[in-house]
């Protein structure tokens, strides 16, 4: 088990690498930043100053060097846009707005998709799991910006009962609404096909055909033998949508002009603030990684013909 996790935080470690180097690449071929902080009729003694100062007067492999260093050091240099900040600080003050989005859309998606799959699991080819099935393929269909375009026409712009852009200090609970339906509505569908198949499958098995024939009630057999036996997959689907919606939460967070680490993103992007985007893409991939780690372990540990496969 030690050797399995092991070889697992090294891939995991050598990802991570590789992701801040091809971050690192990508920004360097999109242009000049100091073009973006001095005015067009800076003095050429002005623009090598500030260069200086953000070391882009470096050659690329030591600018490389520099970074992997700040990365070690929990130091990723200072914000181009944010008055020369932090961009650690920058990045944590935006982290807040995003786990609380991002914790209500993952709420919102477990609670209903988990109902709606397992009540259909039961009344299989009803006209119920009919309609549950055609939610479900809509869902996985429809792209998050246009379910949140969607949500703003009919609830901010004909119906005026939500707010469609903010922040949770300005708006309160009520600015939350839209954005985690909007965020939480594709895995919605897909936590409920899960729960549905998984649910289906023990269903049909002999332990549950067991209990049944004990005479124990039909909402105890199914939610407490049946959804339990069904949990494995359902928790690496729970665990791995998780971390896929850090990259849905860039969109819904622009969409609703949501003051958390995804507007962050792509406002750094449009301006070449180098450090800040870098250091937002670092803490997302380890977010990721991580949770892929933990879900590989926890199935490890759940069925060690894992170990000796993986």
């Amino acid at each position: 088990m030690r050797r399995y996790i092991a070889m697992r935080v090294v891939q995991g470690l050598i990802t991570m690498w590789l992701v801040t180097l091809v971050v690192f690449g990508l920004l360097r071929m999109t242009g000049d930043p100091v073009s973006f902080i001095l005015p067009p009729d800076a003095s050429r003694e002005d623009r090598e100053y500030i260069m200086a100062v953000y070391g882009f007067n470096e050659p690329l492999w030591k600018q490389y060097l520099l970074f992997n260093k700040n990365i070690l050091t929990g130091r990723f240099g200072k914000s181009i846009r944010w008055d020369s900040r932090e961009s650690l600080d920058v990045f944590l003050s935006r982290l807040p707005a995003t786990l609380q989005l991002t914790g209500a859309a993952m709420a919102f998606s477990i609670a209903v998709g988990v109902v709606l799959g397992a009540i259909s699991a039961t009344r299989p080819d009803t006209l119920f799991d009919r309609v549950g099935k055609g939610v479900a393929i809509v869902g996985q269909s429809m792209p998050v910006f246009w379910v949140g375009i969607l949500l703003i026409l009919l609830f901010t712009v004909y119906l005026g009962w939500l707010p469609s852009a903010g922040g949770p200090d300005r708006l309160g609970p009520k600015g939350l609404i839209l954005p985690s339906l909007t965020l939480g509505w594709l895995f919605v569908a897909a936590h409920m096909r899960i729960v549905r198949s998984s649910m289906l499958d023990v269903l049909d098995s002999d332990a549950i055909k067991l209990v049944r024939a004990k005479g124990m009630p039909r909402r105890t057999v199914l939610w407490k033998h049946a959804l339990k036996n069904a949990s494995i997959p359902i928790f690496t689907l729970f665990a791995v949508n998780f971390s896929q919606l850090i990259s849905g939460a860039v969109v819904t967070e622009t969409i609703f002009a949501w003051p958390g680490v995804g507007r962050l993103l792509v406002d750094s992007i449009f301006v070449r603030d180098f450090t800040v985007v870098q250091t937002v893409v670092f803490f997302a991939a380890a977010f990721v990684v991580a949770i892929n780690i933990l879900v590989d372990v926890t199935y490890a540990w759940l069925d060690p013909r894992v170990r000796l496969t993986g």
